[in-house]
């Protein structure tokens, strides 16, 4: 090994200087390489076998050398354009998932209103019940019953808001059904206001499942989607069906729409790529969608377009194996 001096010279050195020691050091080892060839097969050294075994490395190290400190600057400078391209994907992915989750924060929000506007109105009319009693304790009682209820329930959809939001959150395990639960409290009212129905079938296992937070986004994605291919439907219905498998778990999620063009189906997870009308939609959705299954799950995720006889004309299939963002507990786990 070279001693530690002599590896910060060469480190340091100009492409001169580097041609001039590699020069030297072949001359220095071709000189007695080549006397001892001679011996060895036998063939007289003589005058014009040393003059090849100074020439040739005066010739070709300095060219060889040359060569290979052109070579190691272009892979230094690949390397390094590759490690900014890497770089800017990464901070382009990010921007990308900040501004998915805005557009479904915007669209969210919109949700309160309809989420709120029963249990406001229930309130509303159970104090003006209160104020319009004059006696009655057991009445009483009982709006403030309601009252303390629908407070509760109020309390909990924001708490549900805001855990969905918090970036915090994303990578915490939850019980499948927790996160079930989460997707109808963010979503029902605004699909009841609409009248789509939404059904979530769950297998027996699916009690054994905790799964990281993060795949919520994925299923708001996939039902707005679907709420919009539903447009001008009559009997609108979204089918979300959870399966536990002893690999992974598969969830499929279908709506009666209006369905999918098979010569655009290949680029719906596609960045920026929609169907819609530009106001109405900005194409991040289902690729964020993707990216979320691929990165966080290491899962895949395909469109399925049924024939015109199925009862649901589009299906997304997923499929998330077991891993530390989804765990199937053992039975000696059960509570």
């Amino acid at each position: 090994m070279l001693p530690s001096k002599a590896i910060r010279v060469l480190t340091n050195a100009t492409p001169v200087t580097l041609m001039v020691y590699s020069t030297l050091f072949v001359l220095t080892g071709s000189i007695p390489l080549v006397y001892v060839a001679s011996l060895i097969a036998g063939v007289e050294y003589t005058k014009f076998l040393f003059a090849i075994s100074v020439v040739l490395p005066l010739i070709l190290t300095p060219a060889v050398t040359k060569l290979l400190i052109r070579l190691a600057n272009n892979l230094a400078f690949v390397q390094e354009k590759l490690h900014r391209e890497i770089e800017n994907n990464r901070q382009k992915d990010l921007i990308m998932f900040e501004q998915a989750r805005f557009i479904l924060m915007g669209e969210m929000l919109a949700n309160i209103s309809h989420q709120w506007k029963q249990p406001l109105n229930t309130i509303n009319l159970a104090l003006l019940s209160m104020k319009l009693q004059e006696s009655g304790l057991e009445n009483r009682d009982k709006n403030f019953t309601i009252i303390e209820e629908n407070v509760n329930y109020l309390a909990s959809t924001i708490d549900d808001f805001m855990s969905f939001f918090d970036k915090r959150t994303h990578s915490e395990i939850k019980p499948l059904h927790e996160v079930i639960r989460e997707v109808h409290s963010v979503i029902d009212a605004h699909l009841e206001n609409k009248n789509i129905e939404l059904e979530m079938v769950m297998d027996e296992s699916f009690s054994r499942v905790k799964i990281a937070s993060s795949i919520t986004q994925v299923l708001l994605n996939l039902i707005n989607n679907a709420k919009d291919a539903l447009e001008g439907a009559e009997d609108k219905k979204i089918y979300i069906h959870f399966a536990p498998t002893d690999s992974g778990v598969e969830i499929e999620c279908c709506d009666n729409g209006k369905g999918i063009d098979t010569k655009i189906a290949e680029k719906i997870f596609e960045p920026y790529f929609t169907t819609k009308d530009k106001t109405q939609g900005t194409g991040i959705g289902l690729y964020m969608s993707r990216e979320i299954v691929h990165k966080v799950f290491n899962g895949t995720i395909n469109i399925d377009i049924k024939n015109e006889f199925s009862s649901y004309k589009t299906c997304f299939n997923i499929f998330l194996p077991y891993s530390k963002n989804c765990i199937l507990e053992g039975e000696t786990d059960d509570t």
